[in-house]
């Protein structure tokens, strides 16, 4: 079945927290989830900073990955992509902050509809499924959204194999995590 993967950019929500750095770990974690999609699909994704826009031009399902989780496990993107095979409507990866980090959909017209803040997800599958539509959600996982986070990305990479995320473990200083220290991870 034909696809777009789509990686939704986060510079600018990085930049908050993050400040000037924010430009590496974007680069690098963009960097990684293009090889991760290549590793899966056999195909590159389409970075944007507008999913719904180019949700709408597709015409085959979409799969949209948050452009801040380059540890995302290939399993999850494997499953979503396996769950839209299988029928589902809509498959969602839920984080730990409420929000989400790998959104599925058969119809690309659902992701018109995205809500692009947190408290609005649930409510938002609710009402696809009192629409009668299929929502499956793959297991939860978290995103990189603070400095802080950096200790808990170090320690997910070292639980994967030594290929995965490679820009982002060469900014957490490989195996030394020397910058995680210097940012107080």
């Amino acid at each position: 079945m034909q696809r777009t993967t789509l990686i939704f950019e986060r510079a600018n929500a990085l930049r908050e927290t993050f400040g000037i750095e924010a430009g590496w770990w974007s680069n690098a974690f963009l960097s990684d989830l293009q090889a991760l999609v290549m590793r899966v699909t056999g195909a590159t994704a389409q970075v944007t900073a507008t999913a719904h826009i180019v949700a709408e031009m597709a015409t085959e399902p979409v799969v949209i990955i948050s452009g801040d989780t380059p540890h995302l496990p290939e399993a999850r993107l494997r499953d979503t992509l396996t769950l839209l095979d299988l029928g589902a409507d809509l498959v969602v990866g839920p984080c730990d902050r409420g929000s989400w980090y790998i959104l599925g959909a058969r119809q690309p017209a659902l992701m018109a509809q995205l809500p692009l803040t947190p408290g609005e997800l649930l409510p938002w599958l609710r009402r696809l499924q009192q629409r009668g539509l299929q929502v499956v959600q793959v297991p939860l996982w978290f995103r990189i959204m603070y400095p802080t986070d950096l200790a808990a990305l170090a320690v997910a990479l070292r639980t994967m194999p030594a290929n995965h995320a490679p820009a982002t473990r060469h900014l957490l200083g490989g195996d030394t995590g020397a910058l995680a220290r210097e940012w107080g991870a």
